[in-house]
């Protein structure tokens, strides 16, 4: 797969997973006000999104090492393509004046970045500037997890390898009858 068209497919992931936890996360986050609980949503947020990012990316990285079309660097370019609307709304909610009282740019930025919401409301007083390091991450991620399907697909050649090389003692049948 090309990377812009992976790029691309990263970014869709990102939307999906996004709008998902939009409509999940606001009701979760408000059964209780315990702190904890609400970090431990907030947690398993991320993780859940991350988890597919890496699940995606990884099987991206193990089929293109079985098509010898492995590059290590294609992982964190898709990521940083997926990031651009992050940069673009980040940019813009830096540079542009709320408008009333009201940045609607950070708005936009919060929703997209949405599983990582207990963040943002946690450190509200940073915002937008705290936003750059999951959208930093995200990258890195990818490209972490894209480099892990070349350990797969070494794994399951060695798996492959050792299967081969006991065939022959599989394949010997000890037949004996008892009278």
């Amino acid at each position: 797969m090309g990377l812009i068209k992976q790029g691309l497919k990263l970014m869709g992931t990102h939307a999906i997973v996004s709008l998902i936890q939009f409509i999940f996360i606001p009701p979760l986050l408000s059964i209780f006000e315990n702190q904890i609980y609400q970090w431990l949503v907030g947690l398993v947020c991320i993780a859940m999104f991350w988890l597919i990012v890496y699940a995606d990316m990884s099987k991206v990285g193990l089929d293109d090492a079985k098509k010898d079309a492995f590059a290590q660097y294609k992982g964190f370019i898709a990521g940083l393509l997926a990031s651009i609307p992050s940069i673009i709304l980040y940019l813009l909610a830096i540079a542009m004046e709320p408008l009333g009282n009201v940045n609607w740019f950070e708005i936009a930025l919060r929703l997209w970045l949405i599983p990582y919401t207990k963040i943002f409301t946690t450190f509200d007083k940073m915002m937008p500037h705290i936003a750059i390091i999951p959208i930093a991450l995200f990258p890195l991620l990818s490209g972490i997890s894209y480099i892990d399907g070349l350990r797969k697909r070494k794994q399951i050649l060695k798996a492959i390898e050792d299967f081969e090389a006991t065939r022959a003692e599989r394949s010997k049948v000890n037949i004996s009858f008892q009278k």
